[in-house]
């Protein structure tokens, strides 16, 4: 079951800027997080008082936000979802980079888990057939799409 099923749009974004921003520069601020979001400094107090009250980020008025153990699971898979579909619109169906991160930021809000490895098995096998066009079979492609599921 996927953690982020009960954030909003909006705050799995949070989460993912606070995850990108913490691995950036080692800790989140709220300015950074505005900054990221192209948001309002007040928003992103009000999402982050949201997140800590889920338990996804430790945060007290003019400190550091860190991710919570949870928080940073969710915020884990909501990137990878993202990295996932922008691999896949980039380099699967030729995307601008500007369009696939469009389209990436919309879609990982509502697909799953299974759906976003699916996504990434169908990169992997798209790049073997253009090394190998003859190299795979349409049975091994569906044996292997659901691969690690």
């Amino acid at each position: 079951m996927d953690n982020c099923k009960s954030l909003s749009h909006s705050l799995e974004d949070y989460l993912e800027a606070i995850l990108i921003l913490e691995t950036k520069n080692r800790v989140a601020r709220v300015r950074d997080i505005a900054a990221h979001l192209d948001v309002q400094m007040p928003s992103v107090t009000g999402a982050v008082k949201n997140l800590r009250d889920r338990g996804l980020v430790d945060y007290e008025k003019n400190s550091f936000i860190c991710l919570t153990e949870d928080g940073k699971k969710t915020a884990e898979e909501i990137f990878n979802k993202h990295s996932v579909l922008l691999d896949f619109l980039e380099n699967v169906l030729l995307l601008s980079h500007e369009k696939a991160v469009e389209q990436a930021c919309k879609i990982e809000h509502v697909i799953d888990s299974e759906t976003a490895s699916r996504f990434s098995n169908c990169s992997s096998y798209i790049r073997a057939i253009l090394e190998n066009p003859e190299g795979i079979t349409e049975s091994e492609w569906r044996k292997n799409i659901g691969k690690g599921l």
